[in-house]
């Protein structure tokens, strides 16, 4: 077996999987909340090729043991939208899908939405968004107490009356933030989310509220970094594949011998 073939083959494909992890990066260097991700690389068994020899070792290439998040704070950016929310500390806001799954993330551009009698809050893709309490947040609105007047103008008492005017600070305290015991173990998914695993540990409701109304936490790729792991990357990626070509090609001439 040409072991040298299969090596410079492991390097190929463990390069290009580095590749997609950086160029996935690059693609969300503008997504909100977005963590970005680091492979981490590893080097395959060793066999030892002669019996006579055991200290002659051989390697078999590397393969991408593990990504790891990375979890620097994002900068802010002012939006001035009363719907957008930033989190300053490392909680995240939790949105439960059409299907009923609950999912974390760090995306805080909400919206509202008409839920027959009511209104609520939801993420941009509608998602509702939870309270500590795991319920969804019903849109409070501004309460104005009216004057009521008889027939000859005299006051005659007060009344609550609802207005159209949300009152965001109340909204503000409603939206609820969670935590987990290991937030690297969470699982990266589409759509902002981050999922729950048995790595990460049950998401908890936290107390520890901080909240930037009309801002949004972007991403946390860093450009000029990502490139230069890509080229490096894509480098490697080349010489393995001219490890496979050479192989090949002594590996033909041996074939045509004589």
């Amino acid at each position: 077996m040409n072991i040298s073939f299969y090596t410079g083959a492991a390097g190929m494909i463990s390069q290009q999987n580095g590749m997609n992890i950086y160029s996935n990066n690059i693609a969300n260097v503008n997504t909100v909340g977005f963590k970005s991700l680091r492979p981490s690389f590893a080097d395959c068994i060793y066999t030892i090729q002669r019996a006579t020899e055991p200290e002659w070792q051989t390697g078999h290439g590397q393969y991408v043991m593990k990504t790891d998040f990375m979890w620097d704070k994002g900068s802010f950016v002012q939006t001035e939208q009363p719907l957008d929310f930033a989190i300053a500390n490392d909680n995240f806001f939790m949105v439960r899908d059409e299907r009923g799954d609950d999912y974390l993330t760090r995306d805080g551009s909400f919206q509202i939405t008409q839920i027959e009698d009511h209104w609520e809050l939801v993420s941009g893709r509608g998602e509702f968004v939870l309270d500590n309490e795991g319920n969804h947040i019903i849109v409070p609105f501004v309460v104005e107490t009216r004057e009521i007047h008889d027939e000859n103008g005299v006051v005659t008492g007060t009344e609550e009356v609802q207005t159209t005017t949300i009152d965001y600070g109340a909204l503000e305290r409603l939206i609820g933030q969670y935590s987990v015991p290991n937030n690297f173990g969470l699982d990266q998914s589409e759509d902002n989310h981050f999922a729950i695993t048995d790595r990460s540990g049950e998401a908890v409701p936290s107390e520890d509220k901080e909240l930037v109304r009309g801002a949004l936490e972007m991403s946390t790729v860093d450009l000029a970094a990502e490139m230069v792991h890509l080229i490096e990357t894509q480098r490697s990626y080349q010489l393995s594949a001219k490890v496979v070509t050479t192989s090949d090609e002594l590996m033909n001439i041996a074939n045509n011998l004589r």
